[in-house]
């Protein structure tokens, strides 16, 4: 029997088995019904009706299979003589609640097993799509370069990908050692009280590598269960060419900027000597204090502080110019200076068309002119009504134009703008100036342009002849004094 309803079962689900299992019933019936007309039994084959019954129960409703089985009691009744008509109804009755039994039987078996089979096929496609999820989990792990560990409620590891391997660099297996010795930051997360939940963050910590050394990182951890079923799983990044490029470029950025103000400082210096030597050398007609000893002494004083400020220090920077695809730079610009002009609140808006050229700059030094121009907008405006920040881009043969605007209330007098120590600033009054000394120096020029409304500048930059372009500041000025 359990083979027999399998096998219809399977036909039921079969595409156009249906069809062939109502044809198999419907021949059985007409098979049986032929037989008690050809040959005339004397006895009934009234139990046999109860085969295509329970056929046709695989694929019928249950009011279907009722009707199906009163049929079958009416035809095999056709064939049974010597019966009054209360015998006749009676033995009709029976025989519609039999064979209507077994066939509800089969029915409720052909609809259980279709329900294990759906739920079984689901749970097979579940545990593949598991499994596949797993081996996808797996592979990423063991290619990713950033390490991820998994620890206990007691700081032990319980699994560790290669690139923790290659990062702590532990004399044995990661599997089982007690993170406290790498990592002391996930060993005291661990110690916080359960009463606070789960926990989800990130940090910069020290890692501790198996020979002593130290290694920045940062790391994204989350701190899941209670009790001795508390995990922390924890992916940590090396930052250590990210540390020293920055620290690097932070160093090159002072060294650059404290030469600029130098420079500022001894232009300066020689304008004062250079007043010196002209009050010196009206001195020198009008009197005889020319022979006078303090007199020469002073004026040699003048003339070695002014070769002393001749020097032209920012010939010396190591700043080092590249191709700058302004629209990669006008993402990262947004997020630097975008929060500031929300804040007040503002709106700030650089428009880059797609098929702009690169420039040639160097990106922090762009990023520091533009910024000290939103910063001095900002204080201009935070207090005026429906402040905006909007920097054009336009390109102009083999140059390309940034136009820096605000809707402030504009500049009084532009005589001294650019002249360092301006007495007038809000800061140190240097900000415009080393903005344009960098800008010069990449072979661009900064300057204000008189508008309406508010206040503008316009930063004109050279364009790249190839996203490779690479040179050092001092050839960027040879190429600016040339043109």
């Amino acid at each position: 029997m359990n083979t027999f309803y399998r096998r219809f079962v399977r036909m039921r689900v079969a595409d156009g088995g249906r069809g062939q299992i109502l044809l198999i019933a419907a021949g059985l019936v007409s098979i049986l019904v032929l037989l008690e007309w050809y040959f005339d039994f004397d006895f009934s084959l009234g139990i046999l009706y109860i085969v295509p019954v329970m056929i046709a129960a695989t694929i019928l409703t249950r009011w279907q299979i009722v009707a199906a089985a009163a049929f079958c009691a009416y035809t095999r009744g056709l064939f049974t003589a010597d019966e009054t008509h209360l015998e006749h109804i009676l033995r009709f009755c029976m025989a519609t609640i039999a064979y209507a039994a077994c066939g509800l039987w089969i029915y409720q078996i052909a609809e259980s097993r279709l329900v294990v089979l759906k739920h079984y096929s689901r749970l097979r496609y579940e545990q593949h799509m598991r499994r596949r999820a797993q081996e996808q989990l797996r592979l990423l792990a063991e290619s990713s370069p950033a390490a991820i560990l998994t620890m206990d409620s007691n700081g032990l590891i319980l699994a560790a990908n290669r690139a923790a391997e290659t990062m702590l660099q532990s004399e044995g297996p990661l599997l089982g050692q007690q993170i406290r010795r790498y990592m002391g930051l996930f060993y005291d997360a661990l110690r916080l009280p359960a009463g606070i939940g789960d926990i989800s963050t990130s940090a910069n910590a020290w890692a501790r590598r198996g020979d002593g050394t130290l290694v920045p990182t940062t790391t994204w951890f989350s701190i899941y269960g209670a009790g001795v079923s508390r995990h922390l799983a924890a992916i940590v990044v090396d930052m250590s060419n990210e540390v020293r490029e920055r620290e690097h470029a932070q160093f090159e950025q002072i060294v650059s900027h404290d030469r600029i103000l130098a420079s500022a400082v001894s232009h300066e210096i020689r304008n004062l000597c250079s007043a010196i030597f002209v009050v010196a050398s009206n001195m020198e007609r009008s009197s005889t204090i020319a022979r006078d000893p303090d007199f020469v002494a002073l004026k040699n004083l003048a003339m070695g502080l002014r070769d002393l400020a001749s020097v032209d220090l920012r010939r010396k920077t190591r700043m080092r110019l590249s191709a700058v695809r302004l629209q990669e730079l006008a993402e990262e610009v947004r997020v630097i200076i975008g929060q500031d002009w929300a804040d007040i609140p503002g709106e700030f808006e650089w428009r880059v068309p797609d098929d702009l050229p690169a420039v040639q700059a160097n990106r922090q030094g762009l990023i520091q002119t533009l910024l000290n121009l939103s910063q001095n907008s900002l204080r201009a405006i935070q207090d005026l009504p429906q402040p905006r920040f909007t920097i054009e881009t336009f390109v102009h043969a083999e140059r390309i134009s940034l136009r820096v605007s605000d809707t402030g209330p504009g500049l009084n007098s532009t005589e001294h703008l650019f002249q360092p120590f301006r007495p007038e600033s809000d800061g140190s009054g240097l900000g415009l100036y080393v903005s344009r000394a960098l800008i010069e120096s990449f072979g661009g020029e900064l300057r204000f342009e008189p508008t309406a409304a508010g206040c503008c500048f316009v930063i004109t930059l050279l364009a790249a002849h190839n996203e490779d372009q690479s040179l050092p500041i001092e050839a960027a000025e040879a190429e600016r004094e040339h043109a």
